[in-house]
This record gives structure tokens, sequence and C-alpha cells, in this order.
């Protein structure tokens, strides 16, 4: 079995690499928690740390208030457990967050190894593996997004436009309900523009917490569907062994050993 080799164009591997993780970028950039080189630019540096601040502040004015909710506020045991829903969301979208920031690094590695492994597939044989298994990548990160966002928005805009229907005095007042329940003692929410505001804002957190669960199971997605296209090319050689001379079997057989290194790294 022979394969003949096309090498493809200098600048494919930097694309290629590119389109793998084009999703996840679009996804992790704009919440700070996209890993890049080292920079000595101290504006770059500032607007990146601004960013975080904003993405962790954000986070806490939504979970905060709802935990001192569900503590203090809330008596009725029931609307306490709707309560923990929605704040958990938010705990754990805190923590994914963090986790993502504090592994930055060991994420910035893994890509550059990726891109590493799609300069050296010079076969056009190579590419087209890899470039399925990054294809399917793709397809999970953009239905992970689709299945959150999606379902959160919704949740969100259910919420928001069924306000509880209350009667103080003479009169019939709709008060608008929150995603997440917010601790009125510090700043009441029952009336307008305060509930409007807080609305955004607590629309804006989500769509943090979102981003970081969708960048997290994105990046697990891309990174394992390139081990299985890595994993294939090195099958592909191991076939190629066959056909091979027993002069240069040996140096085959150790370009296949290499390949099968990294894929497991």
């Amino acid at each position: 079995m022979k394969c003949v080799s096309h090498e493809p164009s200098l600048d494919h591997y930097r694309r290629d690499n590119d389109y793998s993780l084009q999703l996840n970028r679009w996804v992790l950039k704009p919440i700070g928690a996209w890993p890049e080189l080292p920079t000595n630019s101290l504006i770059r540096n500032m607007l990146k740390k601004l960013l975080r601040f904003t993405c962790h502040s954000l986070i806490a004015f939504t979970m905060v208030p709802s935990i001192l909710y569900i503590l203090f506020e809330e008596k009725d045991f029931r609307l306490k457990l709707k309560a923990v829903g929605p704040t958990s969301h938010f705990l754990m979208g805190s923590i994914n967050y963090c986790s993502l920031l504090y592994q930055n690094e060991r994420i910035r590695r893994s890509i550059e190894h990726m891109e590493t492994d799609w300069r050296i597939a010079k076969r056009e044989h190579d590419r087209e593996v890899m470039l399925r298994n990054a294809r399917i990548g793709r397809i999970i990160a953009g239905i992970c997004a689709l299945i959150m966002q999606g379902g959160v928005l919704c949740y969100n805009l259910a919420r928001g436009m069924s306000p509880i229907i209350m009667t103080i005095g003479n009169e019939t007042v709709a008060i608008g309900r929150l995603p997440c329940p917010s601790y009125n003692k510090i700043v009441d929410t029952r009336f307008s523009p305060v509930y409007e505001v807080v609305l955004v804002l607590q629309c804006l957190s989500t769509i943090i917490v979102n981003n970081t669960t969708i960048g997290a199971c994105g990046l697990a997605a891309v990174f394992a569907m390139h081990a299985c296209g890595q994993l294939n090319v090195v099958m592909f050689r191991l076939e190629e062994l066959v056909d091979e001379k027993r002069d240069i079997l040996q140096l085959r057989l150790a370009n296949i050993i290499e390949r099968h290194l990294r894929a497991l790294r």
C-alpha cells in the first residue's frame, strides 16, 4: 500500500491549526481566557487584566446576592431549592473560569503542540486525516455552544417575560423576575429601572459563565479529536511498512514511534 507524498504549502499548517481552534478562540477571547504568547506591551497586559477583573466582578455581582437571598431573605424552603439551580450554575461557572485562567499556560503549550503536529504533517493524506478529525471537533464545540447559549437564553427570556403580579393596597403591580434571584436589601430589584439594569448585568454574567463551560468542553473535544487524528496517521504509517524495503524500515518505524509518542502527550 503506497502513498504518494504531496507536500502542502508552507502556510497550510497555520491555517489548519487556526481552523481547528477557531470556535474556541471566539468563545474564550472575549472573556480573557484565551492563552496567548507573553507580550512586553504594558497596555495589552493591563487591558487583559482589566477584562478578567470585569468578568470576575460580573459573576460575583450575580452569584453573591443570590447566595445571600437563599440564606437570609427567602423563607419558603421550596423557593430556596428553586433558587439553588441558577446559583449553582454561576458558582460552577466561577470555579471553571478560575480553573481556565490557572491552567492557561498548559493550554497554551497544548495549542503549540498541535501547531507543531500540523507543521510536520508533510503528506496531503496526513493533512486530510487531521482535517477530518478537526472538523468533528469543531462540530462538537459548535453543538456545545448552541445548547448552552440557546438553553440559558431561553430560560432568561422566559423569566424576564413572566413577571409576578402582586396587589399592593388598591394597586396591582407587576414585579419582574430575574434569571438569578437577588438579595433585595442590598439593591431593590423589584421596580424599574433598577430591575432592567440588574437584568442586563445578569445576562452579561450568564454569557461569561456559559462561554467558560463552552470553551472548556470545546477545547477538550478539539484536543481529543486531534489526538485521534494523530493515531490514525500512525495506523496508516504502520500499514505502509508492509511495502517498505528493509533498509529504510528502521527509519520509518522510528518516525512512527515518534508520532505515536507525540499523540500520547
